[in-house]
Formats: C-alpha cells, sequence, structure tokens
C-alpha cells in the first residue's frame, strides 16, 4: 500500500489526482483513463467517481457527458483571486508573526529555507514546491490560524500549478529570498518589513505570468 495513503479511498484517489494535476503529471486538457487510474490506485469505479465528483466540483477536471473527463485548464482569472486572497492573509499573518512566534518556531522555518536551498541546487521542483507549500503553511499553524489554511488549502491547487511552471522557466532565486527575508523581518519584530515582504512575495506570479503564459500558452484556458 502507498505509504501515503490515508482516510478513505476516494480520498486517497483526490489526494492522488491533486498531485498529479498540481506537478503537471496530468497536463491541462489530458483526458483521464478510467480504468488505468483505478488500476494504479488499487480501487473500484466508485470511489473513483466519488473523487472525480469532488474535483469537478473543485474546478480543477472537467466532466464532459459521453465524451470524457479532462483536466481542467488554467484558468488566469481564477489564479489570480487565490493570489489576492492570499496576499491579504499572508501579510497579516507575517505581522502576526511578529509578535507570535518563538525562537523555536523561528529555527523550523530557517531550516526549511536551508533544505529549500539544498533543493533549488539539485533542480528538484517538486520537492522544492512541498518545502514552500510546508514553509506557508508552518506560520499558519504558529499563528493559530489553521482555518485559514484549510481555506487556502481548498483553492492553492489552481495557484500551485502555476507555480510549478514558474519553478520550470523562471529562476527560484527571488522567491527563496523571499522566504530569507520574511524570517529576518519576524526575527527582528519589523512587523512593518514583514507584511511588506509578504505581499512582494505574492505578487512574484503577477512578474511571472507573462513568461509561464509564453511558455506553457497551451495549458491555460483560452
Amino acid at each position: 500500500m502507498d505509504s501515503r495513503r490515508q482516510g478513505s479511498a476516494k480520498d486517497y484517489v483526490v489526494q492522488e489526482l491533486i498531485h498529479d494535476i498540481v506537478n503537471i503529471k496530468l497536463k491541462p486538457g489530458e483526458k483521464l483513463c478510467e480504468p488505468a487510474l483505478c488500476e494504479r490506485f488499487g480501487v473500484s469505479r466508485t470511489p473513483f467517481r466519488e473523487a472525480e465528483l469532488e474535483l469537478a466540483q473543485r474546478k480543477l477536471i472537467v466532466v464532459r457527458p459521453k465524451i470524457g473527463t479532462f483536466v481542467s485548464f488554467i484558468d488566469k482569472e481564477l489564479v489570480e483571486e487565490v493570489r489576492h486572497l492570499r496576499s491579504v492573509l499572508e501579510a497579516e499573518l507575517a505581522v502576526m508573526a511578529c509578535s507570535m512566534l518563538t525562537k523555536k518556531d523561528i529555527d523550523r522555518l530557517w531550516e526549511n529555507v536551508a533544505v529549500w536551498e539544498m533543493y533549488m541546487q539539485r533542480g528538484d521542483y517538486e520537492k522544492i514546491l512541498q518545502l514552500d507549500k510546508s514553509f506557508h503553511a508552518m506560520v499558519y499553524e504558529m499563528c493559530g490560524r489553521t482555518y485559514w489554511h484549510e481555506l487556502v488549502e481548498s483553492i492553492s491547487p489552481h495557484f500551485d500549478r502555476t507555480t510549478v511552471l514558474s519553478l520550470q522557466c523562471r529562476p527560484t532565486d527571488n522567491i527563496l529570498s523571499d522566504h530569507k527575508n520574511l524570517v529576518e523581518a519576524i526575527e527582528k519584530k519589523d512587523a512593518v518589513l514583514a507584511g511588506q515582504v509578504a505581499r512582494q512575495h505574492m505578487d512574484r506570479y503577477s512578474e511571472n505570468i507573462d513568461t509561464i503564459y509564453q511558455q506553457f500558452g497551451e495549458y491555460f484556458a483560452k
């Protein structure tokens, strides 16, 4: 059994499909092959179709009756809504972190940055995305805003796909520098700077979108 497998069969399929969609292992516009995926995940058609229904509601796949089920194309307007929401929440979190985080908390963030730097040198984009998400999840958790994080995570796959593509066509140095600068600001308890860095970090998408679209235009909704 897959070591990542947790919860119900449907939940497992949802988790695995989101992983493959976010990491572009299932490409935008690609048709899902139900028999092959059921065999791969070791599940029957019922939990697989339940997972499809959930992902369709979350706009990650599109079900076309009598034609098939397809991975949704990237919707730039939807991604921008997610980015904007995260920018507002995470700027507020950064300010809160300056008065709430302990030395132990800050050490955990520095450890994440150090491991990120190692994987950046290796060019392991999947691991970099995991570390990026872990960094932000820790800040939500340390500030006691786990519900905010659950809300963001429910819609983040749309944004995460563009992050993966950005990692493939743009240097990651600026993103890593943002994390370093944010931890430094929190460590110094400089709330104004921390908020500015958090907003700048979320603006990276706006800076990168033209490059992403130029290289991966076929993945975007027309």
